[in-house]
């Protein structure tokens, strides 16, 4: 098959099965330079970077990136003509000047967009052919600036053996099959009646038996564009290097650094990880994990980066709270998240209150200067900052070098943005300011949220919303407006 006719027959997958435009939000660009940052690099300032997005859909991750900041460049490809299109409808009803999408190959992207600092290839690495990801790396040898930084998803061994295996019968059972919809149909059928079959002959087939029943609830978007993918190649993660190596990209860190933790492993395989090499290590924390997919950040390798982190550099961050420290709190599980940074004070004591006041400003970042000044720094059993990097690490909190502009409380006359506003149009989810997907599934607030364009106070609202849903009575409208712009500050949906 020729390049074009693969890029053809990918594009018509694409657009027989749509797959969902959703923001991502480890791919943002604040959230790679802060790993940069953290890690001893100097990226590229956020407020006016350049991205490109490969593989972009219909703009659902990028967009969102240009509304939030109307400063930088954003430039997005894509084989699909028809998400391309719907992407270009979605800019051009937000007046978005600094994004453009492209039907165009990434191996051949026109020189015309230039530089990038930041290139985000999620979800295309392991569902293209080799020719393609030697042009995706040659694209980022090329294109990407001196310190830039690019984020690539791939499926990983050795953990994607088992869904290797699902995958094989799959193909077996639906590749004759040439309906999307009726192929999907049988894959989900076979996958449910294996999952269902019975006791097995070994107790480790169970674990096969698990995966076709995960795979027998999977939407349909993620069982036709991974599990029956066409091209699916899972790579160990030293392959992955090494292919970067060959085109002077070196690997940087997991765009999540908790997964490159060594947290819940034995003190044996711990001891045997800290005798490695950071890449070597990587690759033997894969094996202990038995890893599936990873989320890898690359640089040049003519960059330079001192690995080492420093008290300075967090010194000038943000910091807000992750949301599993909100559901370790919604638990109560509070005090045990702070024995662990902090055993010293058994759960309690300063540590304590530095969580607690992150959740009090949540979603709302702060300054980690007044992070510091708040807890009394001073009371610490060990360094701030070594407090911080564990929670950071961890995934306990999360750290900025360009934090999102959210309000915590809505106005007088709110704001939501435009993008959000416009998706409250229809049932579909809304994009938060804080780059992640939320569900509305209520009629009435996602009228309400069309509202929120800052030229309506609260009284106008109440007036807006008494209609026959609240049997016109004005008070009760007013209650739900209240309740629910609650609701939209907490979700991150409310512009500061």
């Amino acid at each position: 098959m020729s390049p074009d006719t693969i890029n053809a027959a990918l594009a018509a997958r694409y657009d027989a099965i749509a797959y969902p435009a959703s923001p991502h939000p480890l791919t943002h660009p604040d959230r790679l330079a802060t790993v940069a940052t953290f890690l001893g690099a100097s990226p590229p300032e956020v407020a006016q970077c350049r991205v490109l997005e490969v593989g972009c859909n219909e703009g659902g991750n990028l967009i969102p990136m240009a509304l939030a900041l109307p400063s930088a460049r954003f430039v997005g490809c894509d084989l699909s003509p028809l998400a391309i299109a719907a992407g270009q409808r979605t800019i051009a009803e937000l007046g978005l000047t600094n994004i453009t999408l492209v039907e165009e190959d990434l191996a051949s992207l026109a020189p015309m967009h230039g530089m990038f600092d930041y290139i985000v290839a999620h979800g295309v690495y392991s569902w293209v052919p080799a020719h393609v990801r030697d042009g995706l790396f040659a694209l980022a040898r090329e294109r990407m600036a001196p310190n830039g930084v690019m984020f690539v998803s791939f499926n990983a061994l050795p953990g994607c053996r088992i869904r290797q295996v699902t995958w094989d019968v799959l193909h077996f059972h639906v590749d004759h099959i040439p309906d999307p919809r009726a192929r999907l149909a049988a894959a989900r059928e076979l996958a449910r009646i294996i999952g269902d079959g019975g006791k097995v002959l070994h107790e480790a087939d169970e674990t096969l038996r698990a995966e076709f029943r995960s795979i027998a609830q999977r939407p349909d978007s993620l069982l036709f564009h991974d599990d029956l993918a066409e091209l699916n190649t899972p790579v160990y993660f030293h392959e992955f290097a090494a292919h970067a190596a060959r085109f002077g990209l070196k690997y940087l860190a997991e765009a999540e650094l908790r997964t490159m933790s060594a947290a819940g492993i034995s003190a044996e395989a711990r001891a045997f990880l800290s005798t490695l090499d950071p890449l070597a290590r990587e690759q033997y924390l894969d094996f202990v994990r038995l890893r599936r997919f990873r989320q890898a950040l690359l640089h040049r390798s003519d960059a330079r980066f001192d690995m080492t982190t420093h008290a300075q550099r967090l010194g000038a961050m943000h910091c807000s709270a992750d949301p599993s420290l909100q559901r370790s709190a919604a638990a109560g599980k509070l005090a045990e998240l702070a024995r662990e940074l902090d055993p010293a004070h058994g759960g309690g004591g300063p540590v304590r209150a530095l969580l607690e006041a992150l959740l009090q400003r949540s979603p709302a970042a702060c300054s980690v200067a007044e992070l510091r000044a708040t807890v009394g720094a001073s009371t610490l059993a060990r360094p701030f900052e070594s407090i911080l990097t564990d929670a950071y690490v961890a995934g306990i909190v999360i750290l900025h070098v360009h934090p999102p502009a959210l309000a915590k409380v809505a106005g007088q006359r709110p704001i939501a943005s435009s993008l959000a506003r416009l998706q409250a149009r229809t049932p579909e989810d809304v994009t938060s300011l804080l780059h992640t997907r939320v569900q509305l599934p209520d009629a009435n607030a996602r009228r309400l949220l069309t509202l929120l364009d800052g030229t309506n106070d609260l009284p106008a609202l109440a007036a807006s919303m008494s209609g026959p849903a609240f049997g016109f009575d004005r008070n009760l409208a007013g209650a739900f407006v209240a309740h629910a712009l609650e609701q939209f500050a907490r979700l991150a949906l409310l512009v500061a």
